[in-house]
């Protein structure tokens, strides 16, 4: 399992609202958990320093 953070922005200028942490077993599957998330209409996911994708 590899360590994620999900920051979910405000969809009008794109600031960080919140944080949090996920663990998956993949950058796909990660990004596939902040999808289904309700909490997150935008979002970025990180891994570390590595952008893996916006949710949008």
């Amino acid at each position: 399992m590899a360590h994620y953070r999900v920051y979910k922005l405000n969809e009008s200028n794109g600031r960080i609202i919140k944080g949090k942490d996920m663990d998956a077993p993949c950058d796909h599957a990660a990004m596939r958990a902040a999808e289904r998330d309700g909490d997150c209409p935008v979002c970025e996911v990180w891994r570390g320093a590595k952008k893996v994708g916006t949710v949008d």
